[in-house]
């Protein structure tokens, strides 16, 4: 995989949310009328768009001639030489491609009335040609680029050029200006600016950790076949699991107890730290997270004599061999968690470093700070959560309407060398 992290949902995801949009707007937008003068005589053109927009998240074929028309038409007519030209057109295709697709407005009822009693009325398709932006807020926006009809057989081309397709692509630009695309957030990540990728039926935002700068192509050619999805990279997992871990990083332990030797009180404290935190992930069928730690420490032990005084020693403390513990991952809603399975043998080794530590409590200490420490630090590293964070629903905010697209469901699974996040979406009123 050629990026870090991949976000993305399929055609049905996004016309269902389309079929909503449309349910609740209708005919708030997507019909009006319009008077047209031609040849002296004031024509009323009306349309009334009669389906949901279908996305058809397919790229458009991008003409030369069409390119170099965007180009040279209206105000830059004549305004460039063919070598520029040539080199504007090559900008403005790779500008284009991967990140365009079409909508389809399928049956637009268009009537022309002139008052003379006589209307001509017919049903045509009209095809929007729409660009996925990123901002410098790092949210995608969508930009209808231009509108084309199929041919009419009964309505005069000018009234579709002059009239229908401007006002069905203004108001296109209304609703989709209201659907805003918000960047995935994982905390503790820093992430490039998104970047959109529009294949076959596919709609996916591209990221980078950012120490990876901004995606380029290529990018997959196959994706999972749920209807929303997350991939994410092994460098992205890792991050995810050392963030998640770094808790643990210099957390301390203290331990005590005091024991009769014989009328005599033994006794023994403890303190020792986690440090050298560190994770790899082990892509197995079912990937899991391995967390290596270090652990040391010192403390004192001795005996107060029951005729009194006492002796006293001092040692410094480890965990040998340092400890692993293995994580399975599975999804908690939203949440990517991390449940450890399998806690690595480890001893504890005690060198002393000042006094002698009396014989008789020796085991005593050994053996009790080896069961203390072994369950501490073994609890320590259970049920740790990788905060992948609430995927954001996507906001569609166009009056009166106010929807919130929401990732659901969501399982876990390898996709290749990469993790997956799979789902579906739920659409609810806000």
């Amino acid at each position: 995989m050629n990026c870090d992290l991949m976000v993305g949902a399929n055609a049905d995801v996004v016309n269902a949310t389309s079929k909503e949009v449309y349910g609740q707007l209708y005919p708030q937008y997507f019909t009006g009328s319009q008077p047209f003068d031609v040849e002296q005589v004031t024509f009323t053109v009306s349309w009334d768009v009669k389906k949901a927009p279908v996305f058809d998240l397919t790229p458009p074929a991008q003409s030369e001639a069409a390119l170099r028309a965007r180009l040279t038409e209206g105000p830059a007519a004549g305004g460039m030489a063919e070598g520029e030209l040539a080199e504007h057109v090559a900008a403005l295709r790779d500008s284009l491609d991967g990140s365009t697709f079409q909508v389809r407005l399928n049956l637009v009822h268009v009537k022309v009335d002139s008052g003379g009693g006589n209307p001509v009325e017919e049903e045509i398709a009209v095809a929007l040609q729409v660009q996925a932006v990123t901002s410098q807020s790092g949210l995608f926006s969508l930009n209808p680029l231009g509108a084309t009809a199929d041919a009419p057989s009964k309505v005069d081309k000018i009234f579709l050029d002059k009239v229908v397709l401007p006002n069905v692509l203004d108001q296109s630009r209304k609703v989709l200006s209201g659907i805003t695309l918000p960047a995935p957030q994982i905390p503790g990540l820093s992430l490039s600016t998104p970047v959109p990728v529009i294949q076959p039926q596919r709609a996916v935002a591209a990221l980078n950790l950012a120490e990876h700068g901004i995606p380029k192509p290529p990018f997959p050619d196959s994706w999972p076949e749920s209807p929303f999805f997350a991939v994410l990279g092994r460098d992205a997992v890792e991050q995810i699991a050392q963030m998640a871990t770094a808790y643990l990083e210099g957390k301390t332990f203290h331990a005590g107890d005091h024991k009769e030797f014989l009328g005599s009180s033994g006794y023994y404290k403890a303190d020792i730290a986690i440090h050298h935190v560190r994770c790899e992930v082990v892509w197995d069928d079912v990937p899991t997270v391995r967390v290596h730690t270090s652990v040391s420490g010192s403390g004192s032990a001795g005996i107060n004599w029951v005729w009194g005084g006492s002796t006293d020693a001092f040692f410094d403390l480890h965990l040998e061999p340092d400890p692993t513990v293995t994580l399975t991952l599975a999804m908690s809603g939203t949440m990517l968690k991390a449940t450890a399975i399998e806690v690595s043998s480890f001893g504890l080794k005690l060198v002393p470093t000042r006094g002698d530590i009396v014989s008789a409590i020796v085991s005593w200490v050994v053996d009790a700070l080896s069961s203390t420490f072994g369950g501490i630090v073994g609890s320590a590293l259970r049920g740790v959560e990788f905060p992948v964070g609430n995927f954001p629903a996507i906001p569609v905010d166009v009056e009166p309407v106010h929807l919130d697209v929401t990732p659901t469901d969501l399982t876990l699974a390898r996709f290749g060398d990469a993790l997956a996040l799979q789902g579906t979406v739920t659409v609810t009123k806000r």
